[in-house]
This record gives structure tokens, C-alpha cells and sequence, in this order.
């Protein structure tokens, strides 16, 4: 999601007005042009953005007020529709903006070489696209079905104050990063649960089974339960009869939720078509604390810690981003500052 140059080693070299236009933007306006220098003072100042940000919160604000039983003919509706084409026009010239400003793929700094110039780009063209279709749909009603799919994606506007706060990219960056260690860790995780699982299905499969009824009191085993037609044999909820149940019992164990329960059952279990009593198998309760040690502690507090090193990596990396950026600013204007001592000594020389 960095500004960095796309592989381009598929693309032929350029030749001609296209290899001396290399650095121009849209291969029309060089640096020194006054609508380019123009966008580039404009993207340059801190107001633009928190321009940018205001009218994204603005915009926040009318799709949180949409809802279905708005009127079509309301003077509601209309605000919403005219808001809509309003901060529409407001984004697609933030973008004409930058494109002017850095070009459109070529270049050095070219807006499609941001990842969160492509996304905020992507929302631009959604957003026109759903206004094109609205305007259409009155005269093609099938067109409906499309219209609704693009509205959809107008939700993710609120994505574009992503890329104007540094918090909140640096983040989004974080999330990014960890991914693949994630991955691994929800490898580890898996295995125990199916490790788990298994083993579960070994101890208990078929003896979660309990005889409910008046006379359930008495009942030792499955047939002298269902002897007597007031009773019932039914089972847990969450049991080990199959490993598709245990993992399901063991993601109930390793949320916290319920777990004591499950415990309990597991520990009063006796057989298949057997009655539980109370505590009958105690040492079964080794296999409850070692899968929360395990599992419920010690994996999935490593997705914790794989987040919190890649954030500190992350932040490490944006600062160093930020000083060179302040480094190179710094050695721009003394650049500038060269140059136009340059130009009055040669004038004074003259």
C-alpha cells in the first residue's frame, strides 16, 4: 500500500516524445506547468485534506441517514440525492487534482502507484457509475438489481479517512502485515483442535446422553429410562459424538462462554447409554485444563503478540518514511536556496 513503483518489466521502454515526456504528467504538462504547479499547491496544503476529511464525515452522515421508508417524493429523499451528487463532484475533483498533479500510472509518484489512491480512486468511479445508473434506471427498469449492488459499495466511502490519518493507516498496515504470521498461528491452532478433537470424541462419544423426565432420579441406563413413557433420553447440546460436534464444544471452550458446563458434563459422564452421576470421572478434567492452557491461553494470545511486533515494526518503518521525507524537504529548499543566491550573485556580477 506504499507509493511504490509497479514492476514494469513486462512494459516495452519508451522511446521518442514518450521517453523524454517520462516525468510529465499525462505525458501533457511538465513540472514546471501552472496547472500542474497549481495541484501541486493545492495537495501540498494541510486544508486541502482536512478539507477532504470534513466532507467525508459529512458524507458519513447522509448515508447514516438512509433508511427504506423515506418517501421518493420528500424533500428528505431530494436532500440525500442532491448530497450524494454534491460530495460525488467534491471527490472526483480531488482526484482530477492529484491525477493532474502526479500523472495517472507513469511517473515517479504517479496516483495509481498509492494503494490507497487506487482504493480512493475505486470508490470515485463506483460512485459515478451509481449516479450514472440512477439517472438511467427510470428509463430501464431491469437495471435496478445493478443499482442496488452499487449502492452497496457506497458504504465504503467512509474507508477514505483511512488514508488521511496516519493512525488509522497505521493500523490498517498492522492488520496487513500480520497476516501471513496469522497464518501460521492459525495453523498451530487448527492442530490442537483437531488433536483435541479427537481425543474428545475417544472419551466421550455417546456418553453426553441424560434421561429427563419425573422419574429420572432412579434411571441408571438408557432402557429404564425410555420403560417409563414420561421420560426422555436427549442430548447436550454441545457434545463429542463426531468431530465435527467436539470442535464445535471445543470453540464453546476456548471462548470462555459456557465452559464450565461442558466441563461439568464431561465429568459426570459414565457411558454410552449410561445415566451420568455426579463427578464420576474426575481425572477427565486434565483434558479440559490442558486444552485451555493450551488453546485458550497460550495460541490464541499469540495472535496478540504477532499484532503488537508488527505494529512496532510498522511504526518504525512510517517514522522513518516521515524523517526522510523531512530530510528530503529540507534538502529541497536548500536547493532552492542555491540556486537563488546563485541567480543574484551572477546578477550582481553583471
Amino acid at each position: 500500500m506504499d507509493e511504490t513503483d509497479w514492476n514494469c518489466s513486462w512494459c516495452p521502454e519508451p522511446t521518442g516524445c514518450f521517453k523524454t515526456r517520462h516525468e510529465y504528467s499525462l505525458y501533457l504538462m511538465s513540472h514546471n506547468h501552472r496547472l500542474r504547479r497549481l495541484c501541486h499547491y493545492f495537495i501540498s496544503r494541510p486544508w486541502f485534506d482536512n478539507g477532504i476529511l470534513f466532507f467525508i464525515a459529512l458524507n458519513c452522515i447522509t448515508l447514516a441517514m438512509e433508511r427504506p421508508d423515506i418517501p421518493p417524493d420528500s424533500v428528505e429523499r431530494q436532500f440525500l440525492t442532491y448530497a450524494n451528487y454534491i460530495f460525488t463532484t467534491i471527490f472526483s475533483a480531488e482526484m482530477i487534482v492529484k491525477v493532474i498533479a502526479k500523472g495517472v500510472i507513469v511517473g515517479k509518484h504517479a496516483y495509481l502507484k498509492s494503494g490507497w489512491n487506487v482504493m480512493d480512486g475505486f470508490l470515485v468511479v463506483i460512485s459515478l457509475v451509481d449516479i450514472i445508473i440512477s439517472l438511467s434506471a427510470s428509463s430501464s427498469p431491469r437495471i435496478f438489481g445493478i443499482l442496488r449492488v452499487f449502492r452497496l459499495l457506497r458504504t465504503l466511502r467512509p474507508l477514505r479517512v483511512i488514508s488521511r490519518a496516519p493512525g488509522l493507516k497505521l493500523v490498517v498496515q498492522t492488520l496487513l502485515s500480520s497476516l501471513r504470521p496469522i497464518g501460521n498461528i492459525v495453523l498451530i491452532c487448527c492442530t490442537f483442535f483437531i488433536i483435541f478433537g479427537i481425543l474428545g470424541v475417544q472419551l466421550f462419544k455417546g456418553s453426553f446422553f441424560y434421561c429427563k423426565g419425573p422419574s429420572a432420579l432412579h434411571i441408571q441406563n438408557k432402557t429404564q429410562c425410555l420403560a417409563d413413557k414420561s421420560n426422555m433420553w436427549i442430548n447436550q447440546k454441545y457434545n463429542f459424538d463426531n468431530l465435527g460436534q467436539a470442535l464445535m464444544s471445543l470453540f464453546v471452550l476456548a471462548s470462555k462462554d459456557g465452559w464450565v458446563s461442558i466441563m461439568y458434563t464431561g465429568l459426570d459422564a459414565v457411558g454410552v447409554d449410561q445415566q451420568p452421576q455426579e463427578n464420576y470421572s474426575e481425572w477427565r478434567l486434565l483434558y479440559f485444563i490442558s486444552f485451555l492452557l493450551l488453546v485458550g491461553f497460550f495460541v490464541l494470545n499469540m495472535f496478540v503478540g504477532v499484532v503488537v511486533e508488527n505494529f512496532h515494526k510498522c511504526r518504525e518503518t512510517q517514522e522513518m518514511e516521515e524523517r526522510a521525507q523531512r530530510f528530503a524537504k529540507r534538502q529541497e529548499k536548500l536547493e532552492k536556496k542555491r540556486k537563488s543566491e546563485g541567480v543574484s550573485t551572477t546578477s550582481t556580477g553583471l
